[in-house]
């Protein structure tokens, strides 16, 4: 080959490859144009929103003090800041001791003080009045031990049968100022206030200090009645004298008349203890003590590693953390928190992303997307909520929401999408937890292993087993990273089996739990587990028994694709089990008009034969309509009820439509459009609804074949199959070309195997009638 001609060899693809760049648009990569993309807003609402919670969630539990008392500490605390705390138990102590030296409070009886005024002041007018001395009462005679000469006294402070100004002046003063400030108080109650008190505080009825201390005068409840009075006139007879300007003689008379009155009045005492105001003043004197103050340096020592977590240590943790918030730079409060919104953007991030690519389907609904957010975030406030009140249950509140989420997500989707959440719930666990990493690998342990048990769950035994299993992988976990990471000091081997024990039973409860909440789950998430369709399957179902006695073709007919589309399921690795349900249930609308349905027909004539093409494909059609609403009024799940609704997918129903077609032609009025004769819809939306659809129409072509063998039902499975694929049946299934063609081989395999060759037995050639013998018997069909 020459030069020129291998440049024009080559020079072709380069001018192909130019042409195509210029006529394939490019694809657009501006915002407005990535916004308008199905499901992108709903998306980017629902991460923002699990962004919001999750961030909320770390960061408030990462701030709580998240310790016990009597736990070993794992590693050493210091003070971030310098701060004074209240000496509580000193502050105490200074306060009571000043409530203890508070004074005694005693109120003046200003009662006792008036009921005095009035006979002391009417007494000259008293004396004045009898005529002579032995006239005057004996009782006012004794009681105020009058004599001639102090009689004559008093009757000179008389005019016109009332006391002189001078004396009301004197007996007011003594009332309402001398008397007040000499209390009157019994030994026995002034001796035991004394010893308590020491000095104590003597008030009018304002509040007011009135009188001191030294001049109380103490009446004695000691001795007889006749020495009190001698000493308590004695006392009165000085102050009197003293103080208000009465002669020694007038003295002696008023003071025995105060004790004569006193007497009367059943009390000595002209001031009483007031314990309401003692208290006050106690209080008082409590609340004028100044805290005493501990100071708390920046990088000293709250508790160092190895230690036991005292009360003390607690409260000092939750007061410096609180003192943190408060008190601390806001950049060294702000910046943990914006790295933890930034770590938890990462992770949603992460799990858009692997949620978009893997499984785009979940990004198109916003209600889907809602819950796998909800359940996130949902275990993980349980988390955080238990642990934060209750520290000692960590392992409880780690293992148990982390692994309900590896639960319901792989019963809800699949291995691969389970195990992703369940990393994810992880790290949003040991991150709120602030654990190490040794945590968030027990816990992704735990998950896979459970993840790795259940690929399908058909019997409870397979959830006992994986519960059983991980119990034992977390409870020895538990022990090793307890040894790991707590120092071995007195009562870390407790610490380490309470740890382990509580973690193992987590696990263990947790498998029973899901076992218990399984239909609950399964309608909360509108999913369906192999429990449920394994007793689906069961041929007692009510269902199912109709189906066999109303329409026992249709029933054998069921049973047959079943079993196809399963063989074929499992060559791809899809759902067998959903797709042999699936293929049991997708004819049970013809239970209301089985006789319409070949398979049904028993008789030689044919319904449809008295029907127009029209009627009769009403009729036909309309068993999807009837098999969605007998499902709906059973309860059968939402993905067994799209097997029924799409088996048919918009396939052109081809014997009416020609049929109209002919009928047509004879009546040119008429007019047949082929949109008329399809089935509504919808086409199938996963790969096993598809191979449902390609068993069918195989299985119900190959009945009609007059003799099926390999070669015929390979070339019939491969038309059907190319027939459904051009018609666009299978366009909103993820099937790939790959997939069709392992299904049509498969598919192949089992129809040949039943309508597989015969060996036809050789039979003897008949004999001769004979009288006296009969007829030879005919072999055994094999």
């Amino acid at each position: 080959m020459s030069k020129t001609t291998k440049q024009k060899a080559t020079s072709k693809p380069i001018k192909r490859r130019e042409e195509l760049r210029r006529t394939v648009p490019k694809p657009s990569r501006d915002l407005k144009s990535l916004l308008l993309r199905p499901g992108v807003v709903s998306a980017l609402l629902m991460g923002a929103v699990f962004t919001f919670g999750a961030s909320l969630l770390v960061i408030w539990s990462r701030e709580q003090v998240k310790v016990d008392v009597r736990q070993i500490m794992t590693d050493t605390r210091l003070y971030r800041l310098t701060f004074d705390v209240q000496d509580e138990a000193q502050t105490d102590k200074a306060r009571q001791e000043a409530q203890a030296q508070a004074q005694e409070v005693f109120t003046i009886k200003t009662e006792t003080l008036e009921q005095l005024r009035e006979p002391l002041l009417n007494l000259p007018a008293t004396v004045a009045q009898p005529a002579s001395f032995e006239e005057i009462s004996a009782e006012i005679r004794q009681g105020y031990a009058l004599s001639e000469v102090s009689a004559t006294t008093l009757a000179a402070f008389s005019e016109d049968g009332k006391p002189t100004a001078q004396w009301k002046a004197r007996i007011n003063d003594l009332i309402d100022t001398v008397l007040p400030r000499h209390p009157l108080i019994p030994s026995d109650v002034w001796g035991v206030a004394n010893l308590q008190r020491g000095k104590q505080r003597l008030e009018d009825i304002n509040g007011q200090v009135v009188a001191d201390w030294d001049d109380v005068i103490v009446v004695s409840t000691e001795g007889d009645s006749l020495q009190r009075e001698v000493k308590l006139r004695g006392a009165l007879e000085k102050v009197i004298t003293d103080e208000v300007g009465f002669s020694e003689r007038l003295a002696e008379t008023i003071a025995a008349g105060i004790v004569f009155n006193l007497e009367s009045l059943n009390t000595y005492s002209t001031y009483a203890r007031n314990a309401q105001a003692t208290q006050a003043l106690a209080e008082k004197r409590a609340a004028e003590v100044e805290p005493i103050m501990i100071t708390y340096g920046k990088g000293d020592v709250i508790y160092k590693r190895g230690d036991r977590l005292t009360g003390q240590h607690l409260d000092l943790l939750r007061l410096e953390a609180a003192k943190y918030r408060a008190q601390g730079w806001r950049g060294a409060v702000w910046g943990p928190r914006i790295g933890l919104i930034g770590f938890v953007v990462i992770i949603t991030a992460l799990v858009g992303g692997y949620v978009a690519t893997f499984y785009p389907g979940i990004t198109h609904n916003w209600i889907r997307l809602a819950a796998i957010g909800a359940l996130l975030c949902g275990m993980l406030a349980i988390t955080v909520s238990i642990v934060i009140p209750a520290p000692k249950f960590m392992y409880l509140a780690a293992v148990g929401p982390t692994l309900l989420v590896a639960f319901i997500a792989l019963l809800s989707y699949d291995q691969r999408i389970a195990l992703f959440l369940s990393t994810t719930q992880c790290a949003l666990v040991t991150l709120a937890l602030q654990q190490s990493i040794g945590l968030f690998i027990l816990l992704l342990a735990g998950c896979g292993l459970v993840i790795g048990q259940l690929r399908e769950v058909r019997h409870r035994s397979s959830l006992i087993r994986a519960a059983t299993t991980t119990t034992a992988l977390v409870g020895l976990g538990a022990i090793m990273l307890g040894a790991l990471e707590t120092p071995f000091v007195d009562g870390a081997l407790r610490q380490i089996l309470w740890n382990a024990g509580l973690g193992a039973g987590t696990t263990f409860s947790i498998g029973f739990l899901v076992l218990g909440i399984l239909p609950s789950i399964e309608k909360m998430f509108d999913i369906t587990t192999g429990m449920t369709l394994a007793e689906l399957r069961d041929p007692k179902q009510p269902l199912l028994r109709q189906l066999q006695q109303r329409a026992p073709g249709t029933y054998n007919h069921s049973l047959q694709v079943a079993n196809i589309a399963e063989a074929a399921a499992e060559t791809i690795g899809a759902n067998g089990l959903l797709l042999y349900v699936g293929a049991l249930y997708h004819d049970i609308g013809k239970i209301n008009k089985p006789q319409y349905f070949i398979e049904n027909q028993t008789e030689a004539s044919n319904k449809h034969e008295k029907l127009s093409p029209a009627m009769s494909l009403l009729v036909i059609v309309g068993h999807v309509k009837d098999g969605i609403e007998l499902a709906r009024e059973y309860g059968l799940p939402r993905r067994i009820q799209h097997f029924i609704e799409s088996h048919h997918g918009t396939n052109l129903v081809e014997y009416f439509y020609q049929a109209a077609k002919t009928q047509a032609e004879v009546d040119e009025k008429a007019n047949v459009e082929e949109i008329e004769y399809r089935y509504p819809g919808p086409k199938p939306r996963s790969r096993e609804a598809a191979i449902l659809m390609l068993a069918d129409s195989v299985e119900s072509a190959t009945r009609s074949m007059a003799e099926p063998n390999p070669s015929r039902i390979e070339n019939l499975v491969r038309s059907l199959s190319r027939g459904r694929l051009v018609d666009g049946q299978f366009d909103q299934c993820e099937l790939t070309f790959r997939e069709l063609s392992t299904i049509e081989e498969s598919i192949i395999k089992s129809i040949c195997a039943i309508y597989h060759s015969r060996i036809s037995y050789p039979t003897a050639k008949p004999a001769e009638p004979d009288q006296d013998k009969a007829p030879a018997a005919e072999p055994a069909s094999a």
